[in-house]
């Protein structure tokens, strides 16, 4: 195992560690008493820079051309955006929810293997962009598939009155509407510079099945969007469609990094 291999599978370690510690704290009553969650979350975020910077040393470029290497990308942006969603956020059950995901993506990014990168020319820097673009806005929409999954367990508990420890550590569920929302137009926004740059420059990754995955992701997610601004979908379907939205770009995944 590389020295960056053995960073991810740190950060790994300290993603599931963070979930245990969340259950424990929320089992024992000390949730607001302790930050270790936050902690973690960016021990976890600080290993996992360091391996995709060692990563792309030993690509000698970036290092998101593989599905192993795209999935940790994605998984690195996802953290990023869990720091910057604010701080009623963090300070809830957020990273319990974003830390399963985040360690599940890197289990099969070490299941699909780090393959050496073939020798490769010149690097065309708008070419990179575009990728890792299109890879934070995949960040963005898992981000508001976990957000999407608070919602609705939030939502559930108050038809059953089941109000206890867990419900009061997630954030307001108006709040939690409207976070899908930015979420999914960010993630929209970032993919639609990403297209835009691919077709203002004819980027030879764009064949026609790279093509019709990406434009479809686009489609799905600005549909969503549109439903949203119009009110045309009640705040619980809202989360269902940016939950169930991210099957979408998942599979894509698979086809993107092997067509």
């Amino acid at each position: 195992m590389t020295t960056s291999q053995q960073l991810l599978a740190a950060a790994t370690f300290v993603f599931m560690s963070a979930v245990v510690q969340a259950l424990s704290a929320l089992k024992s009553g000390a949730w607001k008493k302790t930050r270790a969650q936050f902690a973690l979350m960016a021990l976890g975020f600080v290993l996992q820079t360091g391996f995709i910077y060692l990563r792309g040393q030993e690509a000698r470029q970036c290092p998101i051309r593989s599905l192993a290497d795209v999935l940790v990308f994605i998984a690195w942006s996802v953290v990023m955006l869990y720091f910057l969603v604010g701080s009623s956020f963090r300070n809830s059950l957020l990273g319990l929810f974003t830390a399963p995901l985040v360690a599940i993506m890197q289990l099969i990014a070490f299941a699909a293997g780090f393959a050496p990168y073939p020798p490769k020319g010149p690097i065309n820097a708008l070419v990179e962009l575009h990728i890792a673009l299109a890879l934070i806005s995949y960040a963005a929409f898992a981000l508001a598939c976990i957000t999407g999954v608070m919602y609705l367990i939030q939502e559930r508990m108050l038809k059953l009155h089941h109000i206890g420890g867990l419900f009061y550590q997630l954030p307001p569920i108006q709040g939690l509407a409207h976070a899908i929302q930015r979420l999914v137009r960010l993630g929209l926004l970032l993919l639609s510079i990403a297209l835009g740059i691919s077709l203002g420059l004819h980027l030879p990754m764009t064949r026609t099945g790279h093509v019709v995955f990406a434009w479809s992701v686009w489609g799905l997610y600005a549909v969503i969007a549109l439903l949203m601004w119009r009110h045309f979908t009640s705040p619980r379907r809202t989360a269902w469609l940016a939950v169930t939205g991210f099957i979408l770009p998942f599979i894509s995944l698979w086809i993107v990094t092997h067509a």
